[in-house]
């Protein structure tokens, strides 16, 4: 049944505050939180929007490369957020919906149109994907009005926040010079966006009491850190992860980045900084541009432009214990998980090896080098591990990646193991763990696009497509029904029929398939994650 809205109740304290503004107290669109009064828009689809909200202080200057700065004092001036704020520095892209700068921390907040302060909705804040190097809250493919839309038709709305964050160098800058409070400060911009949605949604009419975090593929490995590295105030009462890594691909200790050939040590030489302690210092105070070109030069020279990744600091940093370690302890956040993964998610990060013709005598070593140039340090696995890599991965192996094997023996392997590796084994190691802990639904997404290149299979982020209304027709139903959950899940901490609770009894995940959306035991390629999820192989990964 449908739910309908009352208009906005000012309250006196609103009236006061606004006195002074040209604007119309009545206006609906002028929104008077604690840290600043912002004028959204509305749009023709039933929703209400308020974009670019700044939520700390501009990273720049003496604050670049620090953990963020809240506001000590905001304009008392209506500020405008009808358009998105900047994208963080990364690779130059058309995708990103806004001009890059360094000035980007901004959060963007939707609604449905005319929601009373006094409804206090649940909240669903996105952290958006790509690898921890790439991407932005305004990205055209993260517009959630199908998601409001169908929060409103269920009569269960819902408030949808997005968030940037620091990348790449800016945000994931990684030394033994970095201090332990400054290390993997994206991470940090995530929890003052956080902070800043628990003092102000409620004045866009959000409950700051039900926010559920939710991101795909590094904004899922975000939303997993948060879990494994909780804040000391409450933030979020649930959480979702699409495509998590676990929550990294792998994490090393600030120090190796200092190594020969290591980011670091490279980005120090290519700036012309000095070696040793005064390089922080000297990063720091380098002109914009400088850094920017530097840092875009060097992530299109590493394999799939991972240059770099969240680090493993002392204590006294945002992550300061390896996550895997963190994960048998127990000692994590024990909120409901939504959590899965893809059928072939290894596919479009093993495009290096596609079609390379490797003569079957030195498949395996190449099938070696492939996952040596994903790791930071791959002096860290030894043979033995490769070798039983190799094993459960043989070459010509019409299984691996069916049913969209292509034949392409290297390939085939190299997107299997990272399938694997890298999501469906870190998901098992989580849910293994917390299932006596919290309540857990899992789900394994089989779907096959219509469109979309076989090659590919049921490719990283292809879920995404339906869960933000840009589906063909044929999906309709089905993501109607994925979206559905994603809306129940935010409500009510459970997905709803026919989606069962993860139990170390049951071990019961969701197939999500357009006309098979069935529960089935979570025990495929289960030797394969047994071995990839050994306490051995994660010590020697550095997961």
């Amino acid at each position: 049944m449908g739910r309908s809205f009352c208009g906005v109740l000012v309250s006196s304290a609103l009236l006061l505050l606004s006195s002074t503004s040209a604007s119309p107290v009545s206006d609906p669109l002028v929104i008077h939180t604690p840290s600043g009064t912002f004028r959204g828009v509305a749009t023709a689809n039933g929703t209400e929007q308020w974009l670019g909200i700044p939520f700390a202080q501009p990273p720049i200057g003496s604050l670049r490369f620090k953990a963020p700065v809240p506001f000590i004092n905001r304009s008392t001036s209506i500020q405008d957020a009808s358009t998105f704020g900047n994208a963080c520095p990364q690779v130059p892209s058309t995708s990103l919906g806004a001009p890059q700068s360094e000035d980007c921390l901004f959060l963007n907040v939707f609604r449905p149109s005319n929601v009373s302060t006094s409804e206090k909705i649940p909240v669903l804040f996105w952290i958006h994907g790509g690898a921890f190097m790439q991407g932005a809250a305004s990205d055209p493919e993260y517009n959630p009005t199908f998601i409001i839309q169908r929060s409103v038709a269920t009569g269960k709305p819902i408030i949808f926040v997005s968030t940037n964050y620091r990348l790449n160098t800016f945000g994931f800058l990684a030394s033994r010079h970095v201090p332990p409070s400054d290390l993997n400060v994206g991470l940090q911009d995530q929890t003052a966006a956080l902070e800043f949605v628990q003092h102000n949604i409620a004045a866009f009419g959000g409950d700051p009491e039900k926010v559920t975090i939710w991101g795909q593929s590094a904004g899922a490995g975000s939303v997993e850190a948060h879990v494994l590295f909780q804040s000391s105030t409450k933030l979020f009462r649930a959480a979702m992860f699409d495509s998590s890594t676990g929550p990294f691909k792998t994490a090393p200790s600030p120090s190796t980045y200092d190594e020969s050939g290591k980011p670091y040590e490279r980005l120090v030489n290519l700036t012309g900084c000095p070696s040793g302690p005064q390089s922080f210092a000297c990063l720091r105070s380098l002109p914009f541009e400088t850094l920017q070109n530097v840092t875009v030069a060097m992530t299109n020279e590493v394999l799939n432009q991972q240059l770099w990744q969240p680090t493993v600091g002392p204590a006294g940093s945002f992550v300061s214990e390896r996550p895997s370690q963190r994960i048998a302890s127990g000692n994590f956040l024990h909120v409901p998980i939504l959590a899965g993964t893809n059928l072939n998610e290894g596919t479009t990060f093993s495009q290096s090896v596609r079609n390379l013709s490797v003569p079957s005598s030195e498949e395996d070593a190449a099938f070696d080098t492939f996952i040596q140039e994903l790791l930071i340090d791959p002096s860290t696995v030894t043979q033995d591990v490769y070798d039983t890599i190799n094993t459960l991965y043989p070459a010509n192996d019409s299984s691996l990646g069916a049913p969209f094997n292509t034949g392409d023996s290297l390939y085939d392997r190299a997107e299997a193991w990272y399938s694997d590796n890298m999501f469906l084994s870190p998901r098992r190691l989580l849910f293994n763990k917390a299932a006596s802990l919290q309540p857990l639904f899992g789900y394994f997404f089989a779907e096959f696009i219509p469109g979309q290149d076989p090659s590919l299979g049921v490719f990283h982020a292809s879920e995404l497509i339906l869960l933000f209304g840009q589906f063909p027709a044929v999906e309709q139903e089905f993501a109607i029904q994925m979206v559905d959950f994603y809306v129940n899940f935010v409500n009510d901490l459970n997905p709803g029929a026919p989606w069962p609770q993860f139990t170390q009894t049951n071990k019961a995940v969701l197939q999500l398939m357009r006309d098979n959306i069935t529960a089935i035991l979570d025990d495929f390629l289960i030797d394969k994650t047994t071995f990839l999820d050994s306490a051995y192989v994660l010590n020697e990964f550095q997961k």
